[in-house]
């Protein structure tokens, strides 16, 4: 049992388990982005067809971040990292701390990475109180042990060994942020008619058929678009209002400028013709040639200019046999209706397939709009996560840890130093460093080697 309680730990804190689980997780994210998300059925068995439709909803492919084993996944990765965190912090404290050296003579100072000896022309007293001043302006925690013999001791950066701490309490943070979003947040869709009111949004995904009800309203004040001259839309924009209670607020909600409201954020993703929309037609008179705007709302009747005869929407499609946005009115002239039609895409196909008094040509509809709604409640707390690796990984780069031991002792010519530190990373760049305490030393005291 104890056998297979140390196997067990072992598993834990191995970095190859936290190696495969970034892997997947990387995966996992990849599948995420270049797979589209929350999608009907009908798009996923249009892309991938039956057998691929089928793998993604057996591992819940079409909604990722909320899935199960992408949870397991955060969960275990952070199991992972507070393991081999714990596994390792005695050697850390271990290495952080200062071990005094009851044995600091020649041999020692041979074993270190890196040391030197000189002869000094001075006395021993003027010497200690040199080699002091001078270390006390480079180490706050200066050590001096003057029995039974004087020598020095010294350490800095000591912050660098608890870098990897530092990095994984960040990466630790962002699971616990990525969790909390995945576990509590959601993905949804909010569809505003053009000067309507609505505080419903159609979650997306394995929820896809679920409601949510807002505490508050957004109202579709009006919505823009504006076209290049091919056709193809430049810029659309929701003009909207927050009806929070007695509290309002404006809003231009645009592709890249989103509305942040309660924790929500509204992106500007979709639009459409309205489902029951109010049509803006231009009148032209045959006969007079005289031009007319007419506003002609769902199934309503609106009589005509000289008030004999009238128009009427009747139906609307979005799509109307690949010709783009089209509209069906019924028309009076004289007492006798008849069928016509208006195009977005075709404003004269009206005066080419009918011969009545009027022509008819499509000036504006009204739309809705489609906003993407997400609640994200972990975002801050990866951010500070961030914030707390990109932290850790500064302080494990750029600060080095160093130690260092200096011993004197009487010589004929006056006194002799051995100098000796040690640096358990970036041992290239402490070289350089433990050559401009030679050189320092080398400044303050009259030595050579």
């Amino acid at each position: 049992m104890k056998s297979l309680w140390k196997r067990f730990l072992h598993f834990l804190t191995s970095a190859r388990v936290a190696i495969f689980l970034l892997l997947f997780l990387a995966i996992a994210c990849t599948i995420g982005t270049l797979l589209p998300q929350n999608q009907n059925q009908e798009v996923y068995l249009k892309l991938f067809g039956k057998l691929g439709t089928r793998i993604i909803h057996i591992f819940s492919l079409y909604d990722v971040y909320h899935a199960p084993w992408f949870q397991f996944l955060l969960i275990f990765l952070g199991i992972n990292l507070i393991a081999c965190s714990l596994d390792h912090l005695p050697k850390t404290l271990r290495l952080s701390r200062y071990q005094e050296k009851r044995n600091i003579d020649k041999k020692f100072f041979q074993n270190l990475s890196f040391s030197e000896h000189f002869v000094c022309g001075i006395s021993l007293e003027k010497a200690k109180q040199s080699l002091i001043s001078l270390f006390q302006k480079e180490f706050s925690n200066l050590q001096v042990v003057t029995n039974p013999k004087f020598s020095l001791h010294a350490q800095k950066g000591t912050i660098s060994y608890f870098g990897p701490y530092i990095i994984h309490t960040g990466i630790l943070i962002i699971l616990i942020g990525g969790l909390i979003s995945s576990l509590f947040g959601f993905s949804g869709m909010m569809f505003i008619p053009e000067g309507q009111i609505s505080n419903t949004i159609f979650l997306q995904g394995k929820r896809h058929h679920q409601r949510y009800k807002l505490p508050f309203s957004l109202k579709c004040e009006k919505f823009i678009i504006e076209y290049y001259p091919n056709g193809m839309p430049k810029e659309y924009l929701s003009k909207v209002t927050v009806i929070d209670g007695k509290k309002t607020i404006k809003k231009d909600i645009t592709v890249n400028d989103p509305l942040d409201y309660k924790g929500l954020r509204f992106y500007q993703a979709t639009y459409g013709v309205a489902p029951e929309p109010t049509l803006t037609l231009e009148v032209i008179n045959r006969e007079t040639n005289k031009h007319f705007l007419v506003t002609v709302p769902f199934n309503q009747s609106v009589s005509l200019p000289d008030s004999n005869g009238y128009v009427k929407l009747v139906k609307a499609f979005p799509e109307f046999m690949n010709a783009g946005i089209a509209f069906q009115l019924e028309v009076s002239e004289n007492g006798r209706p008849e069928q016509t039609w208006v195009f977005e895409k075709f404003p004269n196909f009206d005066a080419m397939h009918r011969k009545g008094k009027y022509i008819f040509r499509l000036k504006d509809y009204s739309r809705y709009t489609g906003l993407q709604v997400k609640k994200d409640l972990g975002v801050w707390i990866i951010w500070g996560g961030c914030i707390i690796l990109v932290l850790g990984l500064m302080i494990s780069f750029f600060i080095i840890p160093q130690r260092i031991w200096l011993h004197l002792a009487p010589h004929p010519k006056g006194c002799e130093i051995w100098l000796g530190g040690t640096s358990v990373k970036r041992k290239a760049l402490f070289r350089q460093t433990f050559q401009d305490w030679i050189l320092k030393i080398k400044e303050v005291l009259p030595c050579g080697t």
